[in-house]
């Protein structure tokens, strides 16, 4: 049956038959290794499925598929006798098998296939649910291969998020080897291209005048030309491969690519190295890793430097094709590219390829930091055809694939500490892509490792040492279109017409455009050459030009790395102006006496009111408000700076943008959480020896009663945000990760129970042509055997996105944060100061010199259109905003890493829809149960701050109970004294009752 069975499949899915065929290699084998700890956890719920699972699990899914799978092909009998009655009797009235509407063909086939797929086995389980089983055990293997593959990039070196190289840094990696080789890389690709443009024109026209009988192809031509003529132009490009090169003999110290570099065999081998090598040394001190990293990654490693130039080079490679079709002589058809057909830069370039601009928008005349775009050349308007960063870019993808094997040779120097961060990889390569959420902090403290190295760039490459010579080419061409010189054929081939190659030449240095009385450009140098000039006109869309004008665009590098700054805007001024009583319209009250009339009401009003008691009052308002100001903020002042030095602190952690986001975001929590208690008991410390010693807390509980609710209320927010980051966060990983397996478990239990449906649905005459009703279980298998593996690309994913995320963030918050905060350098102190901060807070406020109290009638209309990033809210909404500024921050900062770590269930669900499968929903609402665990931290960090605040209120009480103690023993004290001279009086008896009442 097995053997049906495979015959089946591979009948069906022949490219599962090719990947058992390379299963010796292992390169296709999605066999999970044999301690996988999902196969055996679905060992556990399935137990033994023939072929597939294995164990000593329990059978009693078996059992129940036994019966079930009985059921259900009792009712593929009865869609078989439908199908036979139905067919029949179509057959019999339209003359046609089956009739017009089923396939005679597929229907016969379906029928079959369905209703043996039902046929259980003495396991309990039928054919479908084998083959099903079969299909999820291979995704179980495509998971772990994806989890190997990452796990083997972090072994040798790599990480999972890096920030981008410093431009500068990775122009000058090597001393400014790397980008030598580069120059001399892209000039060679732009000779080969141009001279296989050129033989491919020449030998395009030699056969047209073969197939009139003409030309030196013609009859039988010599032997010369018979190679040319008989064997279609290679690509020139595509022929150089460091990194075959370098496998062919991995012990060479040095090695050398010709430009072309066609096999013996190929005719156009004679062309080998026309446009130049590509020089490069092995990496010297590769050895020296053997102790971190196994045989297979240490070969992986010793070949990054090839692999590196070989990237490199590619990038290079597509803009040399983009400058030898934009060449007008070269291929004709780019001459109606330009929308007035006129060139650029005649016989070189069509389009121009631009120039370097200032952040002011004119051009650049040499190097400067505040060249950092790209534009057209001053003497045209049209747009250029590159964008500037082509060079540079290449250079950086060659430093990016250096930095593992860089990291891995800093990190043998010592091999204790990289051996102990690298334990876990065997570990969670044995237990299998299930296990990957609980690694998570393996793979943050292997990722901190070498996050802060970013700027290290490869040395003593070699790639200085590569050539490329402009004349070479031309020296095979001497006057009289006589051949001679190594490179002869290429004379001969082009019948000693040198126009395409002096045009080649021409589009590298210039030489055609300058003159014969001028000298064509040089090849760049690279360094600080202040004297170096920006190469304007024609000579800018030149390849040499291209290069000298592309390193002096200063690319941003990477950001975000520069996290926003918060400082306490304590600018309060308490002017008295908005408790100033204002000046009052009296009604008149007319007093009528005889012939004379007047106001009395109003006369009072004005005299008694608005002159004698508001004036005094005002007066003696403005000669206290000092007073009331310093008290005021020495109550106020030092506990809320105390809690921004604390919200400071602790946002601190969170502020370093190369530290994994989960690891700060816990840091951040715990100091939150150990702050928050040490100043409660602290607090309570305080309050004890308030009770305990006398008259000290007469003046400290005033203190406590005033900032207590203000601390408790920043308190409760800390632990909250505390309670949040340091135990729910740290957990969040995991939690959806594992979430995301349960869920994975489910679909594999739903598939099984619906692969007999599905077989049933087969054997239906309708539908499909091949797999009748069953034509959606396609995608939905599809989901079930890809799920493990795009969960864990999704968790690896996230790891990186949550990186990216803060980096964005604190790419744009400074900006934005201003109108609330402004700017955090300037003044952040101000009790009394006037006119810059919190002057006439209230609309009430004094204006002028301060003597007249009446309302500012302009102000609101002055302020409600206010923006001043400078110095942002004033007053006590500065001071809020603050503290809110931070909340703010700390809010974005852990949704972005709670968003960022759903691509783990985001992805199975969603990605078939690319395909036209059907959203999922398991994967998402598994994720949802990771927020009953956050609410139950954010109850518990509630229910702490609920305790915390009874016992202050209680502490509160039983001080304000003793300050009442000490007053009245105070007052008793006094009314004694005031007794013993005369006789007994009432006085000194009512004294009495209180102060037993106390002690009691």
């Amino acid at each position: 049956m097995n053997k049906i069975v495979s015959t089946l499949l591979m009948t069906l899915f022949p490219a599962l038959a090719l990947a058992a065929d390379s299963s010796s290699s292992g390169s296709l084998s999605f066999a999970p290794p044999p301690s996988d700890y999902s196969v055996v956890f679905l060992g556990n719920i399935f137990g033994i499925v023939d072929g597939v699972l294995h164990g000593s699990g329990s059978q009693i899914m078996g059992s129940m598929f036994s019966v079930f799978n009985s059921a259900v092909l009792a009712l593929g009998g009865i869609v078989i006798m439908y199908t036979l009655l139905v067919s029949t009797m179509n057959t019999a009235q339209e003359g046609q098998m089956l009739g017009q509407k089923w396939s005679s063909i597929w229907v016969p086939v379906r029928s079959t296939l369905g209703l043996a797929l039902l046929i259980p086995k003495a396991s309990g389980y039928c054919l479908m649910q084998i083959f099903v089983m079969w299909v999820v055990v291979q995704g179980v293997g495509a998971a772990d291969k994806v989890w190997e593959a990452a796990l083997s990039y972090l072994n040798r070196g790599g990480v999972i998020v890096q920030t981008q190289i410093n431009p500068l840094t990775s122009l000058q990696a090597g001393g400014n080897s790397v980008a030598t080789g580069a120059s001399r890389i892209l000039a060679g690709q732009v000779c080969m291209a141009g001279i296989q443009q050129a033989l491919e024109s020449q030998r395009q026209t030699l056969m047209s005048q073969k197939s009139s009988g003409e030309g030196v192809c013609s009859g039988t031509p010599s032997a010369t030309m018979a190679p040319f003529c008989n064997t279609a132009v290679p690509d020139f490009i595509n022929s150089v491969n460091m990194v075959s090169i370098q496998n062919a003999d991995p012990s060479k110290n040095t090695y050398t690519a010709k430009m072309p570099n066609f096999d013996s065999n190929n005719p156009y081998a004679v062309l080998n190295g026309i446009c130049g090598q590509i020089t490069w040394n092995a990496i010297s001190n590769i050895n020296t890793v053997s102790s971190v990293v196994k045989n297979n990654d240490l070969e992986t490693a010793k070949m990054s430097r090839a692999i590196a130039i070989q990237q490199m080079y590619l990038d290079l490679a597509m803009v040399a094709q983009v400058m030898v079709n934009n060449n007008p002589s070269l291929n004709p058809s780019s001459s109606g590219s330009n929308t007035n057909n006129k060139p650029f830069a005649p016989g070189v370039a069509q389009q121009q390829f631009g120039i370097p601009y200032l952040n002011s928008g004119s051009a650049c005349d040499g190097p400067s930091n505040d060249c950092v775009s790209w534009g057209p050349d001053t003497s045209n308007s049209n747009a250029p055809l590159f964008s500037g960063t082509e060079f540079q870019g290449a250079i950086t993808d060659y430093n990016g694939i250096m930095m593992p094997t860089l990291n891995l040779i800093r990190q043998a120097q010592d091999s204790s500490t990289a051996n102990k961060q690298r334990e876990f990889i065997t570990k969670a390569q044995q237990q299998g892509w299930l296990m990957a959420g609980s690694y998570f902090f393996d793979l943050a403290r292997l990722n901190a490792a070498d996050l802060q190295t970013a700027n290290q760039t490869d040395t003593n490459t070699g790639l200085d040492g590569s050539q490329f010579d402009t004349q070479i080419p031309l020296n095979a061409f001497s006057q009289n279109k006589q051949c001679s010189g190594t490179y002869a054929a290429l004379c001969q081939w082009l019948s000693g017409n040198q126009t395409p190659i002096q045009n080649m030449v021409g589009m590298i240095n210039g030489s055609t455009l300058v003159g014969p009385n001028n000298s064509p450009l040089s090849a760049p140098s690279f360094g600080n050459n202040a004297a170096q000039k920006v190469q304007s006109g024609v000579l800018s869309s030149t390849v040499y030009g291209f290069i000298n004008n592309s390193v002096m665009v200063h690319l941003p590098g990477q950001p975000g790395l520069s996290p926003p700054q918060f400082a306490m805007k304590f600018n309060i001024d308490l002017t008295p102006g908005a408790m100033y009583l204002k000046s009052q319209d009296f009604p008149c009250g007319e007093v009528k006496i005889v012939f004379f009339k007047f106001c009395l009401g109003q006369l009072l009003g004005d005299i008694f009111y608005n002159f004698i008691i508001r004036n005094l009052f005002n007066f003696f308002l403005s000669m206290m408000a000092s007073i009331i100001n310093m008290i005021i903020m020495a109550f106020l002042s030092l506990p809320l700076l105390g809690m921004a030095e604390i919200f400071k602190h602790g946002v601190s952690y969170i502020q370093q943008p190369t530290v994994n986001p989960v690891v700060a975001l816990a840091n951040m929590g715990v100091n939150y959480i150990n702050f928050a208690n040490d100043l409660w008991i602290y607090l309570m410390g305080l309050a004890i020896m308030s009770a305990i010693i006398p008259w000290f807390g007469i003046f400290i509980f005033p203190l406590l009663a005033m900032a207590m609710p203000l601390l408790f209320a920043w308190l409760s927010t800390m632990v909250s945000i505390g309670f949040l980051t340091a135990y729910y966060i740290p957990f969040l990983p995991y939690m959806i990760f594992t979430f995301g397996t349960i869920a994975w478990l489910i679909s594999v239990i739903e598939a099984m129970v619906a692969a007999p449906i599905v077989a049933l649905g087969v054997t239906h005459p309708e539908g499909h042509d091949a797999f009748g009703k069953g034509e959606q279980a396609i995608m939905i298998l599809m989901n079930v055997f890809l799920r493990p593996a795009m969960m864990i690309i999704g968790y690896i994913s996230a790891i990186a996105l949550s990186y990216v995320a803060v980096w964005v963030i604190n790419a744009g918050f400074a900006n934005a944060v201003t109108f609330v905060q402004g700017d955090p350098n300037a003044p952040t102190w101000n009790v009394t100061g006037g006119l810059d901060f919190g002057q006439s807070i209230g609309a009430g406020a004094p204006t002028g010199n301060g003597t007249s109290y009446q309302p500012d009638e302009n102000y609101a209309a002055q302020k409600a259109g206010r923006i001043d990033t400078t110095i942002g809210y004033t007053g006590w909404a500065g001071i809020y905003g603050f503290f809110f500024a931070i909340l703010i921050y700390t809010t974005m900062y852990i949704t972005a890493v709670q968003k960022s770590f759903t691509l783990i269930t985001y992805l199975p669900d969603k990605v078939l829809r690319w395909i036209g499968g059907q959203g999922e929903s398991i994967g998402q609402e598994t994720s949802q149960w990771a927020e009953e665990g956050k609410k139950q931290v954010e109850g518990s960090g509630s229910s702490t701050m609920k305790a915390a605040g009874q016992i202050d209120q209680q502490l509160q009480g039983y001080g304000m109970k003793g300050m009442k103690k000490l007053t009245g023993q105070a007052a008793s004290k006094n009314a004694d004294v005031k007794a013993r001279p005369g006789p007994q009086n009432p006085e000194s008896t009512r004294s009495k009752p209180p102060t037993k009442g106390l002690s009691e």
